[in-house]
Protein backbone atom coordinates (compact mmCIF):
# COMPACT_ATOMS: atom_id res chain seq x y z
CA UNK A 1 0.00 0.00 0.00
CA UNK A 2 3.02 2.61 0.85
CA UNK A 3 4.38 1.50 -2.42
CA UNK A 4 1.10 2.47 -4.44
CA UNK A 5 1.26 5.55 -2.89
CA UNK A 6 4.54 6.86 -3.32
CA UNK A 7 4.45 5.94 -6.61
CA UNK A 8 0.68 7.86 -7.39
CA UNK A 9 2.59 10.66 -5.33
CA UNK A 10 5.41 10.50 -7.85
CA UNK A 11 3.06 10.04 -10.71
CA UNK A 12 1.01 13.35 -10.05
CA UNK A 13 4.69 14.82 -9.55
CA UNK A 14 5.69 14.15 -12.87
CA UNK A 15 2.11 14.91 -14.36
CA UNK A 16 2.13 18.56 -12.53
CA UNK A 17 5.94 19.41 -13.91
CA UNK A 18 5.19 18.18 -17.11
CA UNK A 19 4.17 21.10 -18.97
CA UNK A 20 6.93 23.09 -17.60
CA UNK A 21 9.40 20.21 -18.65
CA UNK A 22 8.11 20.04 -22.39
CA UNK A 23 7.43 23.87 -22.92
CA UNK A 24 9.70 25.50 -25.87
CA UNK A 25 12.67 27.33 -24.70
CA UNK A 26 12.52 31.16 -24.92
CA UNK A 27 14.63 32.54 -27.83
CA UNK A 28 18.42 34.24 -27.93
CA UNK A 29 18.16 37.75 -28.91
CA UNK A 30 19.79 38.43 -32.50
CA UNK A 31 21.16 41.13 -30.69
CA UNK A 32 20.89 43.73 -27.50
CA UNK A 33 18.99 46.14 -29.76
CA UNK A 34 16.43 44.48 -32.30
CA UNK A 35 15.26 40.63 -32.23
CA UNK A 36 13.02 40.96 -35.60
CA UNK A 37 11.92 37.62 -35.32
CA UNK A 38 8.38 38.21 -37.47
CA UNK A 39 10.49 39.98 -40.10
CA UNK A 40 8.71 43.03 -40.57
CA UNK A 41 11.41 45.86 -40.84
CA UNK A 42 13.27 45.76 -44.06
CA UNK A 43 17.06 46.72 -43.45
CA UNK A 44 16.72 50.59 -43.88
CA UNK A 45 14.10 50.31 -40.82
CA UNK A 46 15.89 47.70 -38.91
CA UNK A 47 18.89 50.03 -39.29
CA UNK A 48 17.11 53.50 -37.96
CA UNK A 49 16.15 51.51 -35.33
CA UNK A 50 19.36 49.98 -34.24
CA UNK A 51 20.38 53.57 -34.36
CA UNK A 52 18.35 55.06 -31.97
CA UNK A 53 18.48 52.37 -29.44
CA UNK A 54 22.42 52.79 -29.57
CA UNK A 55 22.15 56.40 -28.90
CA UNK A 56 19.40 56.21 -26.56
CA UNK A 57 21.72 54.63 -24.27
CA UNK A 58 24.60 56.30 -24.89
CA UNK A 59 23.05 59.31 -23.50
CA UNK A 60 20.98 57.80 -20.88
CA UNK A 61 22.94 54.45 -19.95
CA UNK A 62 19.65 52.64 -20.26
CA UNK A 63 19.25 49.80 -21.98
CA UNK A 64 15.83 49.45 -24.47
CA UNK A 65 15.39 46.27 -26.43
CA UNK A 66 12.57 45.93 -28.84
CA UNK A 67 11.59 42.48 -30.37
CA UNK A 68 9.05 41.92 -33.34
CA UNK A 69 7.20 38.27 -33.27
CA UNK A 70 4.03 36.33 -35.30
CA UNK A 71 3.06 34.87 -32.62
CA UNK A 72 4.51 34.23 -28.86
CA UNK A 73 3.55 30.68 -28.99
CA UNK A 74 6.27 30.11 -31.47
CA UNK A 75 8.50 31.17 -29.56
CA UNK A 76 8.04 29.44 -25.70
CA UNK A 77 5.32 31.02 -25.33
CA UNK A 78 2.27 28.44 -26.06
CA UNK A 79 -0.83 29.44 -23.39
CA UNK A 80 0.65 32.43 -21.86
CA UNK A 81 -0.36 35.82 -21.63
CA UNK A 82 1.57 38.63 -22.95
CA UNK A 83 2.45 40.07 -20.02
CA UNK A 84 3.33 36.89 -18.56
CA UNK A 85 5.21 36.42 -21.41
CA UNK A 86 7.21 39.85 -21.48
CA UNK A 87 8.30 39.30 -18.02
CA UNK A 88 9.45 36.29 -18.89
CA UNK A 89 11.30 37.12 -21.87
CA UNK A 90 12.49 40.23 -19.73
CA UNK A 91 13.98 38.66 -17.19
CA UNK A 92 15.59 35.30 -19.47
CA UNK A 93 17.48 38.39 -21.42
CA UNK A 94 18.35 40.35 -18.50
CA UNK A 95 17.12 43.63 -19.77
CA UNK A 96 19.30 46.68 -18.39
CA UNK A 97 21.74 46.88 -14.98
CA UNK A 98 21.23 44.48 -12.28
CA UNK A 99 22.02 47.64 -10.06
CA UNK A 100 19.54 49.64 -11.50
CA UNK A 101 16.84 47.85 -13.31
CA UNK A 102 16.07 50.41 -15.32
CA UNK A 103 15.88 48.37 -18.50
CA UNK A 104 12.55 48.51 -21.00
CA UNK A 105 11.20 45.96 -23.49
CA UNK A 106 9.17 46.94 -26.65
CA UNK A 107 7.52 43.55 -27.40
CA UNK A 108 5.18 43.86 -30.82
CA UNK A 109 3.33 40.73 -31.69
CA UNK A 110 1.87 40.99 -35.25
CA UNK A 111 -0.32 38.26 -35.55
CA UNK A 112 -2.38 39.03 -32.02
CA UNK A 113 -1.75 42.81 -33.34
CA UNK A 114 -0.75 43.36 -29.88
CA UNK A 115 2.49 45.32 -28.17
CA UNK A 116 3.40 45.62 -24.37
CA UNK A 117 6.38 47.50 -22.85
CA UNK A 118 7.77 45.82 -20.17
CA UNK A 119 9.67 47.54 -17.44
CA UNK A 120 12.22 46.89 -15.09
CA UNK A 121 11.71 46.42 -11.51
CA UNK A 122 13.79 50.11 -10.70
CA UNK A 123 10.09 51.95 -12.16
CA UNK A 124 6.99 52.86 -9.72
CA UNK A 125 3.77 51.58 -10.52
CA UNK A 126 2.95 55.14 -12.03
CA UNK A 127 5.39 54.34 -14.53
CA UNK A 128 2.55 51.52 -15.87
CA UNK A 129 0.20 54.24 -16.27
CA UNK A 130 2.73 55.85 -18.55
CA UNK A 131 3.90 53.53 -20.53
CA UNK A 132 0.54 52.60 -20.89
CA UNK A 133 0.23 56.46 -22.78
CA UNK A 134 3.16 55.97 -25.01
CA UNK A 135 1.73 52.93 -26.39
CA UNK A 136 -1.77 54.89 -27.19
CA UNK A 137 -0.17 58.21 -28.24
CA UNK A 138 3.28 57.13 -30.34
CA UNK A 139 2.99 53.48 -31.14
CA UNK A 140 -0.45 51.82 -32.06
CA UNK A 141 -1.72 54.77 -34.11
CA UNK A 142 1.04 54.36 -36.53
CA UNK A 143 0.58 50.39 -36.19
CA UNK A 144 -3.25 50.65 -37.22
CA UNK A 145 -2.00 52.92 -40.38
CA UNK A 146 0.66 49.61 -40.81
CA UNK A 147 3.49 51.57 -40.51
CA UNK A 148 5.28 49.22 -38.12
CA UNK A 149 8.73 50.68 -38.02
CA UNK A 150 6.99 54.19 -38.00
CA UNK A 151 5.36 52.90 -34.48
CA UNK A 152 8.48 51.36 -33.12
CA UNK A 153 10.57 54.55 -33.62
CA UNK A 154 7.83 57.08 -32.24
CA UNK A 155 7.72 54.50 -29.17
CA UNK A 156 11.48 54.82 -28.41
CA UNK A 157 11.24 58.62 -28.69
CA UNK A 158 8.39 59.11 -26.38
CA UNK A 159 10.04 56.09 -23.61
CA UNK A 160 13.15 58.67 -23.96
CA UNK A 161 10.93 61.63 -23.28
CA UNK A 162 8.22 60.02 -21.44
CA UNK A 163 9.59 57.40 -19.57
CA UNK A 164 13.24 57.56 -19.24
CA UNK A 165 13.62 61.16 -18.43
CA UNK A 166 11.55 61.74 -16.04
CA UNK A 167 12.63 58.64 -14.13
CA UNK A 168 16.44 59.51 -14.06
CA UNK A 169 15.80 62.64 -12.50
CA UNK A 170 14.17 60.92 -9.65
CA UNK A 171 11.32 63.29 -9.51
CA UNK A 172 7.78 62.39 -8.92
CA UNK A 173 5.35 62.70 -11.90
CA UNK A 174 1.57 61.96 -12.48
CA UNK A 175 0.32 59.54 -14.99
CA UNK A 176 -0.50 62.92 -17.46
CA UNK A 177 2.64 64.89 -17.22
CA UNK A 178 4.40 65.68 -20.65
CA UNK A 179 1.56 64.19 -22.55
CA UNK A 180 -0.80 65.95 -24.88
CA UNK A 181 -4.35 65.79 -23.38
CA UNK A 182 -6.07 63.67 -24.85
CA UNK A 183 -10.57 63.19 -25.48
CA UNK A 184 -10.18 61.04 -22.27
CA UNK A 185 -8.69 63.22 -20.07
CA UNK A 186 -10.98 65.97 -21.31
CA UNK A 187 -13.87 63.65 -20.32
CA UNK A 188 -12.13 63.26 -16.57
CA UNK A 189 -11.61 67.06 -16.43
CA UNK A 190 -15.84 67.49 -17.10
CA UNK A 191 -16.55 64.78 -14.65
CA UNK A 192 -14.32 66.10 -12.35
CA UNK A 193 -15.79 69.50 -12.27
CA UNK A 194 -19.52 67.98 -11.96
CA UNK A 195 -17.99 66.12 -8.67
CA UNK A 196 -16.81 69.35 -7.33
CA UNK A 197 -13.70 69.74 -4.72
CA UNK A 198 -14.58 65.95 -3.26
CA UNK A 199 -14.15 64.20 -7.01
CA UNK A 200 -10.84 66.46 -7.39
CA UNK A 201 -9.47 65.71 -4.26
CA UNK A 202 -10.17 61.59 -4.46
CA UNK A 203 -8.21 62.13 -8.00
CA UNK A 204 -5.27 63.53 -6.27
CA UNK A 205 -5.11 61.21 -3.78
CA UNK A 206 -5.86 58.18 -6.57
CA UNK A 207 -2.46 59.91 -8.14
CA UNK A 208 -0.41 60.25 -5.51
CA UNK A 209 -0.62 56.53 -4.31
CA UNK A 210 1.46 55.48 -7.69
CA UNK A 211 4.07 57.96 -6.47
CA UNK A 212 7.30 56.94 -4.74
CA UNK A 213 6.41 56.70 -1.21
CA UNK A 214 7.97 57.11 2.21
CA UNK A 215 7.31 53.33 3.73
CA UNK A 216 7.50 55.43 7.39
CA UNK A 217 5.44 58.36 6.57
CA UNK A 218 3.95 57.53 3.73
CA UNK A 219 4.60 61.00 1.70
CA UNK A 220 5.51 60.72 -1.78
CA UNK A 221 8.95 62.65 -1.32
CA UNK A 222 11.54 59.26 -0.90
CA UNK A 223 14.44 60.30 -2.87
CA UNK A 224 16.76 57.14 -4.20
CA UNK A 225 20.98 57.80 -4.38
CA UNK A 226 22.96 55.12 -5.90
CA UNK A 227 26.29 55.38 -4.29
CA UNK A 228 29.61 52.97 -5.46
CA UNK A 229 31.47 51.60 -2.72
CA UNK A 230 33.78 49.28 -4.56
CA UNK A 231 33.78 49.52 -8.47
CA UNK A 232 33.64 46.13 -10.31
CA UNK A 233 36.91 44.99 -12.25
CA UNK A 234 36.83 42.84 -15.09
CA UNK A 235 36.46 39.57 -13.16
CA UNK A 236 35.70 40.80 -9.59
CA UNK A 237 32.12 42.14 -8.50
CA UNK A 238 32.21 45.29 -7.12
CA UNK A 239 29.50 46.75 -4.65
CA UNK A 240 27.38 49.80 -3.96
CA UNK A 241 24.97 51.07 -1.65
CA UNK A 242 21.48 52.70 -2.63
CA UNK A 243 20.34 55.79 0.18
CA UNK A 244 16.85 55.96 0.20
CA UNK A 245 15.62 59.28 2.14
CA UNK A 246 12.71 60.92 2.78
CA UNK A 247 12.67 64.92 2.89
CA UNK A 248 9.22 64.88 4.70
CA UNK A 249 10.16 62.63 8.00
CA UNK A 250 13.73 62.33 7.69
CA UNK A 251 13.62 58.40 6.88
CA UNK A 252 17.22 56.97 5.94
CA UNK A 253 17.72 53.78 5.04
CA UNK A 254 20.97 52.23 3.00
CA UNK A 255 20.27 48.98 1.10
CA UNK A 256 23.56 47.39 -0.87
CA UNK A 257 23.57 45.82 -4.03
CA UNK A 258 26.22 43.97 -6.32
CA UNK A 259 28.17 45.32 -9.58
CA UNK A 260 28.38 42.65 -12.03
CA UNK A 261 32.12 42.47 -13.37
CA UNK A 262 33.33 44.51 -16.43
CA UNK A 263 30.02 47.17 -15.67
CA UNK A 264 30.89 50.22 -14.57
CA UNK A 265 28.66 52.08 -12.06
CA UNK A 266 28.12 55.73 -11.44
CA UNK A 267 26.94 57.02 -8.14
CA UNK A 268 24.58 59.44 -10.07
CA UNK A 269 22.14 58.76 -12.99
CA UNK A 270 21.71 61.32 -15.29
CA UNK A 271 19.88 61.78 -18.71
CA UNK A 272 22.87 63.37 -20.71
CA UNK A 273 24.91 60.48 -20.01
CA UNK A 274 28.72 60.54 -18.26
CA UNK A 275 30.26 57.60 -17.20
CA UNK A 276 27.33 55.33 -16.27
CA UNK A 277 26.37 56.28 -20.31
CA UNK A 278 29.52 54.92 -21.69
CA UNK A 279 29.92 51.94 -19.15
CA UNK A 280 26.75 50.56 -20.29
CA UNK A 281 26.70 51.43 -24.27
CA UNK A 282 29.19 48.65 -24.55
CA UNK A 283 26.76 46.02 -25.77
CA UNK A 284 25.06 43.10 -24.47
CA UNK A 285 22.93 42.72 -21.85
CA UNK A 286 23.21 43.37 -18.03
CA UNK A 287 21.00 40.88 -15.87
CA UNK A 288 17.99 43.27 -15.07
CA UNK A 289 14.35 42.02 -13.64
CA UNK A 290 11.20 42.84 -14.70
CA UNK A 291 8.14 42.30 -11.73
CA UNK A 292 5.96 42.41 -14.59
CA UNK A 293 5.00 46.12 -14.65
CA UNK A 294 4.03 47.82 -18.02
CA UNK A 295 1.07 48.20 -20.54
CA UNK A 296 -0.37 46.18 -23.24
CA UNK A 297 -2.65 47.38 -26.08
CA UNK A 298 -4.09 46.14 -29.50
CA UNK A 299 -4.43 48.01 -32.79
Amino acid sequence: MFQRAIGLILGLSFLSLGPFALAEPLPQPLSDTVSDYAGVLDDAEEGRIVRLLRQLRDETGVQMVVATMGDIADHGGAGMRLDAYAKALFNAWGVGEADRNDGILLLVVTGSREARIALGTGYDAVYDGRAARVLSTAVLPEFREGRIAGGIEGGILSVRDRLIAPFLEGQPVTLTDGFGETAADRDLSWLLGVGGVGGIAAFGLWRMRNRRRCPKCGNATLQRINEVIEPAGKASYGTGIVHLTCSSCGFNERQTYTIRPGRRASSSRSLTGGSSASGSSRGGFGGGRSSGGGASGRW
